[in-house]
């Protein structure tokens, strides 16, 4: 398809019509109010930002005029509809407008502009530019070695220290490409060089693994290289990578190792999880006392995240304080402060660590969501788009799930063996039939099924998979023994998912183990309090007391799950069931109303056979269908 406008921003900067000519006459500016709205994810600002941006040093009459002037110029030069403006924002079309990649060239290279706001955004463009760079480099490399090709990876790696010198986790890559058959003494030569530069430039020591990598090399025995350290590669996967740092220990001696023992215990807690990669204990250890930016330390690990935190002690007391930053600009994300009492020196680090993992899981989440969600749709991978999907599917209607999968749908034409988008997939298409949202039961059925039998070979080794995987069984199937392996399988790989005890608490109550299933729910509200699917525990919760016959306090937490989740308008069958059975007529006749009219083409014969064969309490699934007597 053929765009009215095409920009390069790589390189020298360049706008070409539809038959590819180049536009002449766009003044300093023009260029550089093109080129900052193709940055931005939705292609737009307003007004305010870019007077700000490129006439930072005039009055507000001053910069409002002058952006007028040059909106009218661009639209002089510009095919026409390209550039689009009202009395608040700017924008450019984007069915309009191709952005020319430029091989990884620097971001406007050469390009100035005499505006202090313009020259602050493009330095820090550049910086995300040069990493995305590294990053997207460090992946081909990945991908190239994983499938054999010794000769790209290397390239590849080379090319991601062009970008980045100091770059370690390209220079390990590029040991190992040679450890494989590639180029080893101009990669032992590079090291050198790499080390002179990390060196003289920066006043830094090359990483443990780095040296256990060459020296392993060096050995000239492939076997030796690669029973080396592993290292995450972030973005060959699009898995985060999180790096905890050392802790600091307030009002201890200064023998203590009691903050080291703390750190060793969440950085071993936190790995099992496949939620993000976590970097090796020695190497955030390494840069310990180097004074080093949150940006620096980030860089040099590779680590999209950083944990720190001290430990501050009294007496028998403990007060633990722990931080999650972005290291690309040091926000903290997450913070957190936990007050405990030495007893048992093990116990409590065992403690600290599960109460760490718990919190700091469903915070990566929506940090990662944020991320994915703010990158241009052709450069999200399948793990974003698993992302982007979650608040869809958490939202639990019909037009979110339809649109979660959707976009696992476009996970899976990334990634067909997507462990997580396969089974999320078989989840919502459960959830589209236990909560009246599909008019095809036995298509539906199907689809599930199809579902959760591609997703299971490839799941065992995913512990969120292995949940969603779960949920199909229990909701779909009643397949409540399939469902427990599952958990099973993925709580022993990573006991702090908290979904993980969220779906076995409700497995527990459809199997009428109903103290196990008050257990499981507490279990995951302690790990994870703030969850976005909390509702969903209290709905479950709400389940089991109403199978024990405490009816009020079934009422109470319905109520405050909607309040919670306001769209999940199917509780109100809870709601309509619960009262009747506690004989409050009035309010159930009121409940029953709200939830029909969210049905309102359902009928009894669709819906008994959507409903699920609930066998723990039969008579809640007689007293709904009952509701559609007359049809």
């Amino acid at each position: 398809m053929t765009r009215a406008l095409t920009l390069r921003l790589e390189g020298s900067f360049e706008a070409r019509d539809s038959a590819d000519v180049p536009i002449e006459g766009l003044s300093k500016r023009g260029q550089a109010l093109l080129a900052y709205l193709a940055c931005q994810t939705d292609l737009a600002a307003s007004r305010t930002v870019l007077m700000d941006l490129l006439w930072s040093d005039r009055s507000r009459d001053q910069a409002s005029a002058s952006l007028r002037q040059e909106l009218s110029r661009l639209r002089r030069s510009l095919p026409e509809h390209v550039l689009l403006a009202d009395r608040s924002d700017v924008r450019l079309s984007c069915e309009d407008l191709c952005i020319r990649p430029g091989e990884g060239a620097p971001l406007l290279d050469g390009f100035d502009l005499a505006s202090r706001g313009f020259e602050d955004w493009l330095r820090d463009a550049r910086l995300r530019h040069q990493d995305r760079a590294r990053e997207d480099r460090l992946a081909r490399a990945a991908r190239a070695l994983e499938s054999g090709d010794v000769e790209a990876a290397q390239s590849a790696a080379y090319a991601a220290l062009d970008a980045d010198p100091a770059s370690e986790q390209a220079m390990q890559m590029l040991l190992r490409a040679a450890a494989r058959g590639g180029d080893r003494p101009g990669a032992l030569a590079r090291l050198e060089r790499f080390e002179t530069y990390l060196s003289e430039q920066l006043d830094l020591k090359v990483l443990p693994e780095t040296v256990a990598l060459a020296d392993a090399l060096r050995q000239v025995s492939p076997a030796a290289v690669a029973s080396a350290p592993e290292i995450c590669i972030p973005g060959s996967d699009g898995t985060p990578v999180v790096s905890i740092l050392p802790f600091e220990d307030i009002g201890s001696d200064a023998n203590s190792v009691f903050a080291d023992g703390v750190v060793e215990e969440i950085t071993a807690t936190l790995s099992r999880s496949r939620d993000f990669h976590v970097i090796a204990r020695q190497s955030s250890f390494a840069l310990r006392g180097q004074g080093l930016s949150h940006a620096e330390i980030g860089k040099r690990l590779g680590a999209t995240y950083l944990l720190e935190g001290s430990i501050q002690r009294s007496g028998d007391r403990v007060r633990i304080t722990t931080r999650l930053v972005l290291s690309e600009s040091g926000r903290v994300i997450w913070s957190d402060r936990q007050d405990d009492r030495l007893d048992d020196l093990f116990d409590l680090q065992d403690r600290i660590a599960a109460h760490v993992a718990g919190q700091l899981s469903p915070s990566l989440r929506s940090a990662e969501i944020d991320r994915a969600r703010a990158k241009p749709a052709p450069d999200r991978t399948a793990y974003d788009l698993v992302l982007t999907a979650y608040p869809h599917f958490w939202a639990h209607n019909r037009e979110a799930n339809t649109k979660a999968l959707a976009l696992f749908d476009e996970a899976l034409a990334c990634d067909p063996d997507s462990p997580r988008a396969l089974a999320m997939k078989a989840w919502c298409h459960a959830q589209q039939a236990c909560y009246l949202w599909s008019n095809d039961p036995d298509g539906n059925a199907a689809r599930t099924r199809e579902f959760i039998t591609r997703a299971q070979p490839v799941s065992q080794e995913d512990p969120p998979a292995l949940v969603a995987l779960a949920a199909a069984y229990s909701i779909a199937m009643n397949d409540f023994t399939r469902a427990e392996a599952c958990l099973d399988r993925a709580l022993s790989m990573d006991p702090n998912n908290a979904w993980g005890w969220l779906r076995k608490g409700w497995n527990a109550v459809y199997s009428g183990n109903f103290d196990e299933a008050f257990a499981h729910f507490d279990r995951m509200e302690h790990l994870s309090p703030l969850d976005p699917f909390h509702f969903n525990l209290l709905f479950g919760r709400s389940a089991t007391y109403r199978a024990i016959g405490r009816y009020d306090e079934a009422i109470a937490l319905v109520e405050k799950g909607l309040g919670e989740a306001p769209g999940a308008t199917w509780a109100y069958r809870m709601l309509f069931a619960t009262h009747l059975r506690a004989g409050n007529l009035e309010a159930a006749t009121e409940a029953g109303r709200k939830w029909r009219q969210t049905n309102p083409d359902m009928n009894r014969g669709l819906m008994n056979r959507l409903l699920p064969k609930w066998s723990h309490d039969p008579e809640y699934r007689d007293i709904l269908l009952a509701l559609w007597e007359e049809d």
